[in-house]
């Protein structure tokens, strides 16, 4: 639970996924999705933030923006589930290629069931720079518009050819995620 509710609460975490890539090439990986259920320990309506507690008995406080107007209707043992999905889209651009705009969506619905339940979605699309590529652990480093440098694992090995230092990777990152709530017996 805790790894689900951490991308949640945190937030954009870029993940860079690198595959066989040609110049110009586009990649789309399938997303993936996880599913976790966590029980309702505490609503603090003051601050708006529930207390979650996990199957393995970790607790995580969860901010609860303005947005979702019935956080009253939350009690204390109802159960909820948390569907987590992302997905990357990014392509490998030569040097000197035009930027593609920097672009940000933020979309949050309340659904009108009883108890209530929440979808919330981000996608962002921007420009990193390859910073690094370790063949042998197999990871590749980048630097987003901010200066932030992140290292992520690569799932093979052979997904780093023909990436270098220097190079330009346009990604999309999407992450969804669905919050249904069970009422306690």
């Amino acid at each position: 639970m805790m790894r689900v509710t951490r991308n949640i609460t945190i937030g954009l975490i870029y993940a860079v996924i690198a595959s066989p890539l040609i110049a110009q090439t586009t990649v789309i990986r399938p997303g993936q999705t996880e599913t976790t259920t966590a029980t309702i320990r505490q609503v603090d309506l003051k601050t708006r933030s529930v207390v979650l507690r996990g199957d393995d008995g970790s607790t995580l406080r969860v901010f609860v923006p303005q947005d979702f107007t019935r956080l009253n209707e939350l009690r204390i043992d109802d159960t909820v589930t948390i569907t987590y999905y992302e997905s990357i889209v990014y392509r490998l651009r030569r040097r000197g290629a035009p930027k593609p705009p920097v672009s940000e969506e933020v979309a949050v619905s309340e659904t009108t069931a009883s108890p209530p339940g929440a979808t919330l979605s981000h996608q962002l699309t921007e420009r990193v720079t390859v910073k690094a590529v370790d063949r042998d652990a197999p990871s590749i480093t980048v630097t987003d518009r901010y200066g932030r440098t992140v290292s992520r694992h690569v799932e093979h090995a052979s997904d780093l050819d023909g990436v270098k230092p220097g190079d330009h990777i346009d990604i999309t990152y999407t992450e969804a995620v669905l919050a249904t709530v069970t009422r306690a017996k």
